[in-house]
Order: C-alpha cells, then sequence, then structure tokens
C-alpha cells in the first residue's frame, strides 16, 4: 500500500473531495465495507444522522465520484472502485482519520461552505474547458 510520508497530500486531497466530516465518515464506512451496498437508513443509523441527510450526503458522495448508486429498489449506495488510483487515496484517507481524528474534523470543520466551493469549481470546470 502506499507509503504513510504523504500525510499532506492526504491533507489536500480531503479538503478537495471531501464536504464534511459526515461525508468523510460516510465515504470511510462504504469503503471499509465494500462491496456491501448500504440503504440510506442504514448509514443514517451508523452515523446518527436523519435518513434525509444521509441521503443528501450519499448523493454529494457519488457526484463525486466517491460512491455509486447500486441499481436496486429500493436505492442501495456502494464505494465505486473507479481505479487503482483512488483506491489507494481513499487507504490513505482511512488510515490519516483513524491517526489524527481530531485533526481532520477541526479541519474539515473550519473549511469553506460547500456552496462557495461548489460555485468557485464551476468555474475551475469552465476554464479547463476553453481552449
Amino acid at each position: 500500500m502506499p507509503d504513510s510520508d504523504s500525510s499532506v497530500d492526504v491533507y489536500e486531497y480531503i479538503l478537495d473531495k471531501i464536504d464534511a466530516v459526515p461525508h468523510l465518515e460516510a465515504v470511510i464506512l462504504l469503503w471499509n465495507s465494500r462491496p456491501v451496498a448500504w440503504l440510506p437508513e442504514e448509514l443514517a443509523s451508523r452515523l446518527y444522522l436523519s435518513k434525509e441527510k444521509a441521503t443528501e450526503i450519499l448523493n454529494d458522495l457519488a457526484r463525486q465520484q466517491l460512491v455509486q448508486q447500486v441499481a436496486s429498489s429500493p436505492a442501495k449506495y456502494s464505494y465505486l472502485p473507479r481505479n487503482e488510483e483512488q483506491d489507494e487515496w481513499m487507504y490513505k484517507v482511512d488510515v490519516a482519520y483513524r491517526r489524527e481524528l481530531v485533526r481532520i474534523s477541526t479541519m474539515l470543520h473550519s473549511k469553506t461552505p460547500s456552496s462557495v466551493r461548489e460555485f468557485a469549481r464551476a468555474f475551475r470546470i469552465k476554464k479547463d474547458r476553453e481552449p
């Protein structure tokens, strides 16, 4: 697995990909239980959230391409193993969060609100598409 000397990179990855602590805990839970798919209410129960909030978090993570909605009724979600690099990042995130829960939680709590970041991302994507 990846070496642990790249802890600075893992913080940047978390700041870039993860909106809040519940998002981080949800994706880590799905990562650690892969390939099991979860109902939003199951995730809500494990993370002490409402079903609506858990569904919102799962949809946010799906937009970030960290989880996927599994074709089932009712909808279930699982970790999305897009490539080996993402799996390596998730390994690093999991290890870092276990070792530095307070530091990472504090870092995420002090982060710019997601609505502001989404607005900025829209401009970054548009800029990337220009010739």
